[in-house]
């Protein structure tokens, strides 16, 4: 995939740097800031991290693939859906021809429907890792998908209603591990490993999906 021509990347000559820095833009741009001059040694490099970027760029793809357009479609169990397969949003918006809160409505139905769906869920995770939380609480998070404090309080981000099912249990399996293990160390992500076989892979597929 990644066979861009030099011209097409942006190189930022830094003579002060020692080392060569690649990153991706949010909208897909190879950016490279280097102390380098030669534009061959430029291309090996790029070449030696050809896998690294096609990974990034794949990732892209996939995130602007669940974008949607607010009030016409919405981002629910990880696809795109017309809003007239849900009635709550089309009462809603007939309501408020301009759009004033638009936002509002998408937010409360994201709610309503974690409150309908995870319950359920998280009483089967938490039956199987046999830890069961003080309090459940449902809330819209900017930053995190999930929180566990010492108290035993587990709070699930009710905007993890766009994603997948496969990620939803992932969250789900990962919140409760917390209750026993704290932090991120092996121990943690081996409990979780128990109960995902595929834990890795959704931990990594979570990171590159933005919240909102």
């Amino acid at each position: 995939m990644f066979d861009a021509a030099i011209s097409e990347i942006n190189v930022l000559y830094l003579p002060r740097n020692r080392n060569t820095y690649i990153t991706i833009t949010h909208e897909g741009e190879v950016r490279v800031r280097t102390p380098l001059k030669d534009m061959r040694r430029i291309r090996n490099l790029l070449k030696e991290k050809e896998e690294w970027i096609n990974s990034k760029l794949i990732s892209l793809q996939k995130r602007s693939s669940l974008t949607h357009i607010l009030g016409s479609t919405i981002r629910f169990r990880g696809e795109v859906i017309n809003i007239d397969s849900f009635e709550f949003l089309q009462k809603k918006l007939k309501k408020d021809e301009n759009n004033i809160n638009i936002e509002k409505y998408y937010h409360q139905f994201y709610k309503n429907e974690a409150i309908l769906t995870l319950p359920s869920r998280i009483n089967y995770y938490a039956k199987k890792m046999n830890l069961h939380p003080i309090e459940i609480r449902y809330k819209r998070l900017r930053r995190r998908w999930g929180s566990c404090n010492s108290l035993g309080i587990v709070t699930f981000n009710t905007m993890m209603m766009q994603l997948s099912y496969e990620h939803i249990d992932y969250i789900i399996v990962h919140e409760l591990a917390h209750l026993l293990h704290m932090n991120h160390a092996k121990e943690f992500h081996a409990l979780v490993g128990t109960v995902l076989e595929n834990e890795k892979k959704l931990r990594s597929e979570l990171k590159e999906i933005r919240i909102g």
